[in-house]
C-alpha cells in the first residue's frame, strides 16, 4: 500500500472543495484511487487536518461493537463510519462486520493488538560442525539433481520457443 504525505492529501483535498473537479477526476489527475480521495475528504470535513495525519491505532472490542452499531443503527456506509470514528482505513470495518458475523462478539476481541515482534527469539546457537545424517545428505543430493532437472528442462523448453519463432509458417 502506497503511503501518501500529508501535505499531498490536503492539496488533494483543497481541489476537491475548491470545485476543480470531482473525485473521478481528481484521482486521475493525480494517479491515485478515486476511493483515497472520498475517504481523505469526509476525514479532512470531519476532524480538519488531523484527519489526513497518519496514525496508529489499537481499538477495543468494545470501540468495535460501538463502531458497528452506530454503522446499523445509522445505516451508514463502512467509509462514512470510518470517518465519523477517525478510523483511517474504511476496509477494517468490513473486517470487523464480517468477524462479528462469523464468530460474534468473542471474535472482536481476539487476536493480538499491534504490530507482531520484529526481534527474533533468541535461539541457542547450533553445535558447531558439519553433523549431517546420511538420509539429510541423500536429500541435499536429491535436491541439487532436481534442481538441475528443472534448469535443463526450462532450457529445452526456451530453445524449442526460440525454433518454432524462427521458422517462418507457410499458409496455402
Amino acid at each position: 500500500m502506497k503511503k501518501y504525505q500529508t501535505e499531498f492529501k490536503l492539496e488533494v483535498v483543497k481541489s476537491f472543495l475548491a470545485g476543480e473537479g470531482g473525485a473521478k477526476l481528481l484521482a486521475r489527475r493525480w494517479s491515485l484511487p478515486e476511493e483515497k480521495v472520498r475517504t481523505w475528504v469526509s476525514h479532512y470535513r470531519l476532524h480538519g487536518i488531523d484527519g489526513l495525519r497518519p496514525k496508529r491505532s489499537a481499538y477495543s472490542a468494545q470501540f468495535k461493537l460501538q463502531v458497528l452499531s452506530h454503522q446499523d443503527r445509522e445505516q451508514l456506509s463502512s467509509r462514512q463510519v470510518a470517518a465519523v470514528y477517525d478510523i483511517r482505513n474504511p476496509n477494517q470495518v468490513v473486517v470487523w462486520r464480517r468477524k462479528l458475523d462469523e464468530g460474534g462478539v468473542e471474535a472482536l476481541g481476539s487476536g493480538k493488538q499491534g504490530r507482531p515482534n520484529m526481534k527474533p527469539e533468541q535461539r541457542c546457537p547450533a553445535p558447531p560442525g558439519p553433523v549431517m545424517t546420511d538420509s539429510a545428505q541423500t536429500l541435499r543430493e536429491e535436491n541439487t539433481r532436481l534442481r538441475a532437472e528443472v534448469a535443463y528442462l526450462k532450457k529445452l523448453q526456451a530453445l524449442i520457443r526460440a525454433k518454432r519463432s524462427a521458422v517462418p509458417t507457410k499458409r496455402v
